[in-house]
């Protein structure tokens, strides 16, 4: 009794009447849970941790799993842990549970049981806890609304047709017949017949997808027709009647922001050009950054009579180009004139309009006569026109027409009573007149940084699931790293041998560089315009086409998707090439770019557009969703925002001018559902499915030097283009308010913020992530200057440098690739 009176005094340990090896009971939860458990017990029992306890029942879990962490990095909890009598610290591995789940059992991804595959001293986030709460309540769904008439598509009633515009019939009878287009659109109705009859500048508005090409492109194309008859040549003794051919002269300059715009508009001029009966003499052609000078020069010496230029390109010849002759030139075209003032260009167009004012043989209105320009020309206009064209009415755009345009015509579409109410609303949003079509339907997800890259695979899961037809999607990111990264993420399970079989029943997957040859092989064409092109000298096997690295198979996403990718890092053969596949390709393909496929693009069929990053301005948002629903057809857009300030996104710009029911909240809980549910599921279990996916990602990027570092560089610039939004959003877009270690896993990163290696920029981060959550619970909320003062924020300091300095330059073009 002494002794049993002694033993009651100690104190004891739980563990004190159990074996030294021996592993505590668990009860409840599934059978496998409950070994999964008990192994982990032994496990720290065999490493001498008596620390190890099990999870209870009613715990709260931190949503994080910390993987054999050293004892110095651990917490000491003994002021606070009562329970445990010995004062040692509690592993926070075993005590994770998913906060809406009411069972003690642990569940697997969910639990304090680590991954399989992970490594010690890895720190594995959980994709559904610790995550900021959205501020914005979200409404009950909303009955699908009626759907809106669409706004850009061509006239239905039959009053109008391109005839009666004043077109001449061969080319109104070429675009019935052969471009299948039935009747104008409003825009067409409003402008051609003025820039027919008149020779005033104009300024033309009209929202995207309205076809604003055509309606430049079709005055000037039909008053260059009218040269085409025979005339007398006065300087030829014999008098034979003289023809127009390429040489005659360049009279149309059009300029583009990108490069892939100047391609699309040249093809269209082409299109034009060969109706039947129709001016087939005319030439057009372009010059744009990354093509070879050589060529550009040969092509210019042989004689263009409509030129397609991006700015920088065209001043280069210009200047340096003695064949480029300009003093006859009637029409200088400026288009998508908001993005040419957002990439900086308006000295150099300031230089263009300066040097072809210049060398003009056009003074005073009245061309000059005995100097080579050809009497029959005065169906032409007697002056240099200017027409300038934008989807949006900004103060840059405003400032450009002031530097080129003279008395100009303001031209835009006549509207309804309701789509004029819906502009009136879109004023207050500063950027301008409401231009968005009316079918096209919006939605937005407040979806948090750690489930970013599952939600687009959702997205783009249930895009393939729910189209019956080869659907077309465009996703936009922030940078051309982050396209590159997500480029390999979806394209990943792909072998050697699947991608050389995909390369043989796909050829558009090859890189078409026969653009260069063909023209270098044009150099010898005589100038009577008739072209030859060199035979081989000897009869050699033709190479195979290269596979293109800017287009691959996604198999995880559907057995026969191309995906392909498009930004300014890309040489341009590759650019083309990847652009020509995704527009031609037969199967369901997806583009992953940058806001150099934004402007005036005009893409065949696009069903959804996704923007995982938001853009850096209003009018970018515009541009980006006017890929899709054009000339009247049916189009869905969806945009990504963080939980917190990007919130505000909403009423400060997604809600201006929008007509009802155009705009709608996604459910992110129904997204995920939607992309990983299997059938009907009574639980929950697509959030198994997602981790695993997540998991699988994270694994593979670990066991890989090369991915670990591309998923590092786009962590890092898409930092640093995060800072770049304009003034107006810095409050909605703060740096601040990023959670740097939720977006390393959003690129399946698992490292520290303080320990990510970005190429070129050192380390990255504050070393915590703070959120901006954080600092206001602090009552601390530094400014950027303090913030990248601190010790560790070496990269940071380095990422604000660079983007200030990129705004100092008036544009981003070179550092985010957008140019």
């Amino acid at each position: 009794m002494a002794d049993d009176g002694m033993l009651v005094n100690f104190d004891i340990g739980p563990d004190a009447f159990v074996g030294a090896h021996s592993a505590p009971s668990f009860k409840g939860g599934k059978w496998t849970d409950r070994q999964k458990a008990k192994r982990l017990a032994q496990y720290h029992i065999r490493k001498g941790n008596t620390a190890a306890a099990a999870p209870k029942k009613g715990d709260d879990g931190t949503g994080e799993f910390n993987v054999a962490r050293p004892q110095s990095q651990k917490k000491d909890n003994s002021n606070s842990n009562n329970s445990n009598p010995n004062h040692v610290p509690f592993d926070r591995s075993l005590k994770r549970k998913r906060p809406s789940e009411s069972s003690a059992a642990p569940k697997p991804n969910g639990t304090g049981v680590p991954p399989p595959g992970t490594k010690p001293g890895e720190f594995v986030s959980s994709l559904w806890t610790q995550n900021p709460a959205s501020i914005t309540i979200e409404s009950a769904p909303e009955p699908e609304p009626e759907a809106q008439a669409p706004t850009n598509a061509p006239l239905s009633d039959g009053s109008t047709t391109f005839t009666t515009l004043g077109l001449s019939p061969i080319l109104a009878n070429h675009l019935t017949t052969k471009l299948t287009l039935k009747a104008p659109t409003a825009i067409q109705k409003s402008a051609i017949p003025e820039l027919i009859k008149t020779d005033s500048d104009a300024f033309i508005q009209a929202e995207t997808g309205s076809g604003k090409t055509l309606t430049y492109l079709l005055p000037i194309v039909n008053r260059i027709m009218q040269l085409t008859k025979p005339r007398p040549s006065s300087d030829t003794p014999s008098g034979k009647k003289e023809t127009m051919a390429r040489h005659s002269g360049l009279y149309a300059i059009i300029l583009a922001p990108t490069r892939e715009l100047s391609r699309q508009i040249e093809t269209v001029l082409s299109t034009l050009i060969h109706a039947k009966n129709g001016p087939h003499w005319i030439v057009p052609g372009s010059v744009i950054g990354g093509e070879k000078k050589k060529s550009e020069k040969a092509r210019l010496r042989k004689g263009l009579n409509i030129l397609v230029a991006t700015p920088g390109r065209l001043l280069d010849h210009l200047e340096n180009t003695e064949s480029l002759d300009v003093s006859r030139v009637r029409w200088v075209v400026m288009d998508e004139g908001d993005r040419l003032m957002e990439l900086g260009f308006e000295e150099t167009i300031g230089s263009i309009l300066a040097i072809l004012e210049k060398k003009s043989k056009l003074p005073n209105g009245t061309p000059e006569r005995g100097s080579g320009v050809p009497s029959g020309e005065e169906v032409l206009p007697k002056r240099r026109v200017t027409i300038l064209c934008s989807a949006t009415m900004k103060t840059n755009v405003q400032r450009l027409g002031d530097i080129s345009l003279k008395d100009a015509l303001y031209i835009k579409a006549e509207k309804s009573a309701e789509d004029e109410e819906a502009d009136n609303a879109g004023k207050e949003a500063g950027e301008g007149k409401f231009t968005a079509p009316a079918q096209l339907k919006q939605s937005y997800a407040v979806v948090p940084a750690k489930q970013r890259l599952v939600a687009l695979m959702a997205v783009l899961k249930r895009a393939f699931i729910r189209q019956t037809a080869t659907p077309r999607v465009m996703v936009f990111f922030s940078c051309s790293d982050s396209v590159d990264f997500h480029f390999e993420v979806f394209s990943r399970q792909l072998s050697e041998e699947a991608a050389a079989a995909a390369a043989a029943t796909n050829p558009t997957t090859a890189v078409d560089s026969s653009s260069d040859s063909e023209s270098e092989a044009e150099d010898t064409t005589p100038e009577d315009g008739k072209t030859s092109k060199k035979k081989p000298q000897d009869k050699k096997k033709k190479k195979k086409p290269a596979l293109n690295p800017a287009t691959s198979p996604a198999p995880t996403l559907h057995p026969s998707c191309v995906l392909h990718k498009l930004h300014g890092s890309l040489p341009q053969p590759i650019r083309t090439a990847a652009l020509h596949s995704f527009t031609t390709t037969p199967h369901p393909t997806i583009l992953f770019c940058t806001d150099v496929a934004a402007r005036g693009l005009d893409l065949p069929n696009i069903d959804l557009i996704i923007q995982h990053d938001p853009p850096f301005s209003p009018s970018d948002h515009l541009h980006r969703i006017g890929r899709t629903a054009r000339a009247g057809r049916p189009g869905r857009a969806i945009i990504f925002l963080l939980p917190g300030p990007e919130e505000g996104y909403v009423e400060s710009v997604l809600k201006k001018g929008v007509r009802e029911g155009q705009l709608a909240r996604a459910n992110v809980d129904e997204l995920f559902r939607k992309g990983f549910a299997e059938g009907k599921e009574k639980k929950r279990e697509w959030e198994d499915r997602a981790s695993e996916w997540q998991l699988n990602v994270e694994r593979w990027i670990a066991e890989d030097a090369r991915m670990k570092s591309v998923a590092a560089r786009a962590w890092g610039s898409h930092i640093r283009a995060y800072a770049t939004h304009v003034g107006i959003e810095r409050a909605v877009f703060s740096v601040k308010g990023l959670h740097y270690g939720h977006l390393a896993k959003s690129f399946g990163l698992r490292d520290k913020p303080g320990d990510i290696k970005v190429p070129g920029g050192g380390g990255g981060g504050d070393g915590g992530g703070r959120s901006l959550a954080v600092a206001q619970k602090r009552g601390v909320e530094d400014s950027d200057e303090e913030r990248d003062e601190r010790p560790g924020n070496e990269a940071m300091r380095k990422m604000r440098k660079i983007a200030q300095g990129m705004l100092k330059k008036k544009g981003m073009a070179d550092e985010f690739n957008i140019g």
